[in-house]
C-alpha cells in the first residue's frame, strides 16, 4: 500500500532522492558498526555453504556460491 501511495504522492525525482538518502544513512551505519556486530549465526545443516557464523561479505557471497551450485548441476 505504502509503494502505491508513494507512487502518487512523490515525483520520480523525489523517489530517486529519498533512495540515494536511504542508502547512504544505511552504508554509514554499516561504516561504523565493528566488525564483530556485522556477524549472524547461520544453520550449518540447512545449506553446504553456510558456515555457523557469517560475516556480512560472506552472507552476499552466499547468493552467488548457491546460484552456481545449481547452475553446475543444471549443466551437467
Amino acid at each position: 500500500m505504502g509503494a502505491c501511495v508513494g507512487g502518487q504522492l512523490l515525483s520520480t525525482r523525489a523517489m530517486a532522492a529519498l533512495l540515494d538518502y536511504t542508502i547512504s544513512a544505511l552504508l554509514r551505519r554499516l561504516d561504523a558498526e565493528p566488525e564483530p556486530a556485522l556477524t549472524m549465526a547461520f544453520p550449518p545443516d540447512w545449506d553446504p555453504y553456510f558456515r555457523p557464523t557469517m560475516s556480512v561479505l560472506e552472507v552476499y557471497h552466499f547468493g552467488t556460491q548457491h546460484f552456481d551450485h545449481h547452475r553446475r548441476q543444471l549443466t551437467l
